[in-house]
This record gives structure tokens, sequence and C-alpha cells, in this order.
């Protein structure tokens, strides 16, 4: 008799910062030079064929093709600043130059304010946003904790589709507070999770999508400064959890350094 029973669903893998430590084959100095600057000439070229368009056809185009081409450009030179900025934290961050201001600051009106930002890139799709958990006070560096969540967001809207929703849930208890990205996009293969926030790595199944391989080394970067952690769970063709915990401090505990 055969049988017909439902294989097992595929369980999320899951891994740590400690597990992107493992060692991989490096890549090379030219190797890491020719992928950042194919990165960033991609939006460089759509600049220019966009703003040459325009030139060209200016007096023949409707208002409307007009705003249509100025938002693409707007788009490509957005990506090209986030791209920029990218590399320079992260050289910053590789010569030991990165360092926190802790300083008392409202952690949920945070999360709420980049949420909306980053939706803005993309009206249609629906974000999920539930952070009443986060507390209205909380120790750390505003900017690079603002930082690390507008990257893991980019991320999450970058590899899925518009019209799959981002879930944003921020909790938190007496010990830790906790900022979870979830997405329903491609997703992670297994054996590429261990190396995921190393330098310049990217997930083979997401090379054919723009990226530098650098934003989540430096979301963990700016995580141990905090104390924390980045912890991230994944199962190819279904969606990837990041979650940003980080320890709470008191406003006392800020001279002290984090």
């Amino acid at each position: 008799m055969s049988d017909h029973r439902t294989p097992p669903k595929p369980q999320p893998r899951s891994v740590s910062q400690k597990d992107g430590d493992l060692a991989r084959p490096p890549i090379r100095t030219l190797d890491r030079m020719a992928l950042l600057a194919h990165q960033l000439v991609t939006p460089l070229s759509t600049i220019s064929a966009l703003a040459q368009g325009l030139m060209r056809r200016a007096e023949n185009l409707r208002p409307e093709d007009v705003r249509d081409r100025g938002e693409k450009i707007w788009r490509a030179s957005r990506r090209l600043q986030e791209l920029i900025e990218t590399i320079m934290s992260y050289t910053r961050a590789n010569a030991g130059a990165i360092t926190p201001n802790p300083a008392p600051f409202n952690l949920r009106s945070m999360a709420q304010r980049v949420c909306r930002e980053q939706n803005l890139q993309q009206p249609c799709r629906a974000m999920c946003v539930t952070v009443d958990g986060l507390p209205d006070m909380f120790v750390g560096d505003p900017i690079l904790l603002e930082q690390a969540l507008v990257i893991v967001l980019s991320n999450a809207m970058k590899y899925s589709p518009v019209e799959r929703p981002i879930t944003v849930v921020g909790t938190a208890d007496e010990h830790e507070v906790r900022i979870g990205v979830r997405d329903q996009g491609i997703g992670v293969p297994e054996r590429d999770l261990p190396f995921l926030m190393q330098p310049f790595f990217r997930a083979s199944n997401a090379r054919h999508l723009p990226g530098t391989g650098l934003g989540l080394s430096l979301v963990r970067h700016i995580l141990q400064l905090h104390g924390g952690s980045a912890r991230i769970e994944s199962t190819e063709g279904e969606g990837t959890t990041i979650t940003l915990a980080m320890p709470r401090l008191e406003a006392d505990d800020r001279g002290s350094g984090i």
C-alpha cells in the first residue's frame, strides 16, 4: 500500500550573529570592488538615461510623463544615496571608528516613524506595524539604531513581492527589547544562513537583485555595540524574520558605555 502522507512542512532555520562568524571562502578585494562599482553604476545609469530623455523630449512630454520620469530619477538617486551611506558606514565600522552615543529617546516613536517613511517608498505595500510593546523611553544611540531598522526594512521590501505585507512587531520585557521584521519573500537557502551577516556575502538566490552584501553586517555591528544581537529565521520560498534584540539600560547606565 502506498504512503500518501503529506510531507512535513519545512521549519524556519534560524541563525544568530555568532553563527555569522563561521569561516567561508574569502572574497578577493578585486571582486569586492567590482561588486561595489556595479551597484553604484546601476542607479547612475538609470538617472543618466532618464535625464537625457527629459532633455531630448521635454517639449513633447505630457506633465504626467514628466512626473513619472522625475519619480524614477528620485528613486534611483535615493538608491544611490543609500548605497553610498552603507559603504561609508561599513568602512567606519571596519576601522573601529563608530562610537555609540547613548541617550534616552522614544524607541516606540522612532520605530513608527521609520516604518511610515519606508512605506512611502512603496505606498501600495501593506505594512502591519504593532510596536505598542516598545518602551517610550530607551537608552541607546538613536541614529545608529534607526539606521539598523532602515536596513532591515529595506531588505524586507527588496526581497519580497510588493503585494505581500511586511509585519513589524515590537516587544519588551524588563531585560530586553525586540523589534522583529517579517517578510513573505524569497527567503534564504539553509546553506547560506550561517554566512548572511558576513561582509559582502549575498544569498545564492538573491544575487540577481541589487545589493552590496554590507547591510546585515552593519546591522550586526550596530547591535553588538549595544550589547545586543541580530537574529534571523528564514525558510527559502516562504520568507524571513529578522529580530533586533537589545538589553534595556537605565538612564544612569549611559555614562558607562553600551
